[in-house]
């Protein structure tokens, strides 16, 4: 199933563009599944009816839905989150700050997400384009599977055993609820599903996210530092809409500055984004809803090319042999190297870039090696691994 994720900063179009490339690959004959992840719904706006939690009829070929958030919490997130609770009410926390604090942020959109390993397997649909929340809820969501691999890797099974071995004496002393085998099963259960739903997004052969712009420099912007931290987490980007574009037939010297300003920061994003291609959508004369004009919309963003199809290839992180040495290479576009810290521990390279850090697990061939060094080149960090050096080398 080809799958298409739409992110972007709040109120850019998100939503209309996600409808409008359903409606286009629909059009084009594709079973096409139109999903929002966004806690705040307005698929039903933008197609201008009443869409539920599960799929609905919306034009030949079409379906949308709008995923039931606290119908995929407390299916996945349940018992955790029981135990969570009562664990927190027990230090002390209100009944109703301890349900908030048992929610972690992203884990609404991520556990939505959940239900395309479902629609992937099924083989009910050809396309799926996901509506997600704007980019800051949707890098914790795209994150969380890390989290969680992590979590389990290096926790999950020593302290489960350790658990079972003290839960008799230790509720009795500490008087304090201790995890029960079904919340550890109801954890492991939760970690095959998002390691699955994880391959799925990273595999760029199918999956791809696209990023909805505006011509504005604090868009634009943000837009640049999501594409960062979509590279540092192995997810692939394909497209950039830049959307409502002031028309060419605008003449009124009232918007001569802003059509000014939109001319130097398209030129901008067109450099900095390049070789990613970059589909342009003037804003319209109305508001967007309703099939015709969604549409019109498509049409006018992607012309005759087929909007399924992946514009873009190219891992954003591989592993090759140089002069004895292996070198790992990760696209870290716009990042800058007073934003970075790298350094090693056991068999984790340990990255972070502003407020977020990934942990990636070396295969072995690499942990058991020395970090020699780390450059930047052309928007690559390249990280030499071998046998001499010091361990920790920073860029």
């Amino acid at each position: 199933m080809r799958i298409i994720l739409y992110t972007g900063k709040g109120g850019v179009g998100k939503t209309s563009v996600s409808a409008a490339t359903g409606l286009r690959s629909a059009e084009l004959g594709y079973r096409t599944l139109v999903l929002s992840t966004d806690a705040a719904h307005s698929l039903s706006d933008s197609f201008d009816r009443e869409i539920g939690k599960a799929p609905v009829v919306v034009a030949k070929n079409l379906h949308a839905q709008e995923i039931d958030v606290n119908h995929e919490l407390i299916v996945n997130w349940g018992k955790i989150q029981d135990f969570l609770v009562k664990f927190l009410k027990r230090q002390g926390f209100e009944d109703f700050m301890a349900h908030e604090f048992s929610i972690f942020p992203g884990m609404e959109e991520l556990f939505s997400l959940l239900v395309l390993e479902r629609y992937d397997s099924s083989d009910s649909y050809d396309v799926a384009v996901i509506d997600c929340a704007p980019t800051g809820s949707t890098i914790r969501m795209l994150s969380f599977p890390d989290i969680i691999r992590w979590y389990m890797e290096k926790v999950f099974h020593i302290e489960r055993k350790i658990v079972k071995a003290v839960r008799p004496v230790a509720e009795r002393i500490a008087h304090i609820p201790l995890p029960t085998d079904d919340v550890y099963l109801s954890i492991e259960d939760l970690y095959l599903k998002v390691h699955d739903i994880k391959e799925i997004l990273t595999e760029s052969e199918s999956s791809t996210i696209r990023l909805v712009c505006n011509p504005q420099k604090m868009v634009i912007k943000e837009s640049q530092r999501v594409y960062t931290y979509l590279n540092l987490f192995g997810f692939s980007v394909d497209a950039v809409i830049m959307n409502r574009i002031l028309p060419e037939e605008i003449t009124d010297s009232y918007f001569g500055q802003w059509k000014k300003a939109e001319k130097k920061h398209l030129q901008e994003a067109t450099e900095s984004f390049q070789p990613i291609p970059i589909f342009p959508c003037n804003l319209f004369n109305r508001e967007i809803v309703g099939l015709k004009l969604l549409s019109t919309m498509a049409k006018d963003i992607f012309g005759d090319e087929d909007p399924t199809k992946v514009f873009f290839r190219e891992k954003p992180m591989a592993i090759a042999k140089q002069n004895g040495d292996y070198v790992l290479s990760l696209k870290l576009p716009f990042a800058e190297k007073k934003d970075l810290d790298i350094w090693v521990k056991g068999d984790e390279l340990i990255l972070t870039i502003g407020n977020f850090k990934r942990n990636i697990f070396l295969p072995r061939s690499l942990s058991s090696l020395k970090v020699r060094g780390a450059r930047f080149q052309d928007e690559h960090l390249m990280v030499t691994f071998g046998k001499e050096g010091a361990s920790g080398s920073e860029p």
